[in-house]
């Protein structure tokens, strides 16, 4: 049953600062020491992120430490930023909300219950017999999951759309300190919100979802993830992220082109999360793929900055959009996140 990708709608929050303007916001509202300073100072001005949207009234907002005061921001805002995404999804697949039969929502920056679909069904008036997921806890990754859900679910049951969404406010999770990874956290991360329409009824319609594959490795957990300090959440980041988690997706690429008995050089369009610049610096040198083949994650990590789970979703519609890939072309999606975890997927473009 061939399983279709057949748009994508994403949104942002509507403030935009350049990384210039928020430097100098954190600069003037957090005291540093010297060092310290140094090390933001590089981390926001390597030139590989230009801008990032945030969910916040005002930068001053960045100051805000009351997990009560974080969760609502993050609910005041995932919840329009979602709904906008889906409306643009389903408005260029030419679906109704009537037409959608499940919903797949996924996160890591907040937790609601019920979960954000909850919202989002209301929001969208979609039909009340709708099956809803919500996906927690997969950070970055989560992107790709969510697809193999929706697959998954379509799979089984023909003659379906599903209405997948990813969102992430990432600064309801902002946190300050004077160690490295904070400081790197601080310069990075964006928030937004992707969704896509998948469907069995329209064979060939869209971008076909081949193959998905996925790869747990519980020994890498300590690169990354989050954890309660100060009562609320505190991402770590490892120096190390980079390297383990390009090892780590290489070995789901190889088992998910093995599978297909692909190679590397079959495939003409790779879309990774951009989670940084040396995150793909480290892609690159570690899969041996070409510099030129990560453009379009490169354009959105820096209008956008690192959106977690979104991210890989928006590097699929920059390659749609400004990348003109061919009928017949395969592309890989790949993303990795806490845990570790990496997800690869197998598309053909129609």
């Amino acid at each position: 049953m061939s399983i279709s990708i057949t748009c994508i709608g994403t949104a942002n929050p509507p403030h935009r600062w350049s990384q210039e303007e928020i430097f100098q916001t954190y600069e003037t509202l957090m005291p540093m020491s010297p060092e310290a300073l140094r090390l933001l100072h590089t981390f926001f001005h390597n030139r590989s992120i230009g801008f990032r949207h945030l969910a916040m009234d005002n930068l001053t907002d960045a100051l805000e430490t009351s997990q009560d005061a974080l969760i609502e921001r993050f609910q005041r805002f995932a919840i329009p930023m979602a709904t906008e995404a889906a409306e643009r999804a389903l408005y260029a697949a030419g679906v109704t909300p009537a037409d959608v039969d499940t919903l797949i929502v996924n996160t890591c920056t907040g937790y609601l219950c019920p979960g954000l679909t909850s919202y989002v069904a209301e929001q969208l008036d979609l039909r009340k017999d709708i099956w809803p997921f919500d996906l927690m806890g997969m950070g970055c990754g989560g992107a790709i999951p969510n697809l193999s859900t929706a697959s998954n679910y379509l799979s089984a049951n023909p003659n379906r759309t599903v209405l997948s969404i990813a969102v992430e406010v990432c600064s309801a999770t902002i946190f300050f300190n004077e160690s490295p990874d904070i400081l790197v956290s601080n310069a990075i991360f964006g928030d937004g919100a992707a969704a896509v329409v998948l469907t069995n009824r329209r064979p060939g319609a869209g971008i076909e979802l081949l193959d998905t594959a996925s790869g747990l490795f519980p020994e890498g957990r300590g690169h990354l993830h989050y954890r309660w300090e100060e009562d609320r959440l505190r991402n770590v980041l490892s120096a190390r992220v980079p390297v383990v988690g390009a090892r780590y997706a290489k070995q789901v690429v190889d088992d998910l082109l093995s599978r297909h008995d692909l190679d590397y050089a079959d495939i003409s369009h790779w879309i990774v999360h951009p989670g940084g610049e040396k995150v793909l610096d480290a892609f690159e040198r570690t899969t041996g793929v070409s510099p030129a083949a990560l453009t379009a994650s490169r354009r959105v990590l820096y209008e956008y900055g690192n959106m977690s789970s979104a991210s890989v979703l928006f590097a699929l519609q920059e390659t749609l959009r400004n990348h003109s890939p061919a009928a017949g072309d395969l592309g890989i999606l790949c993303s990795f996140g806490a845990g570790f975890t990496a997800f690869a997927g197998l598309i053909r473009f129609g």
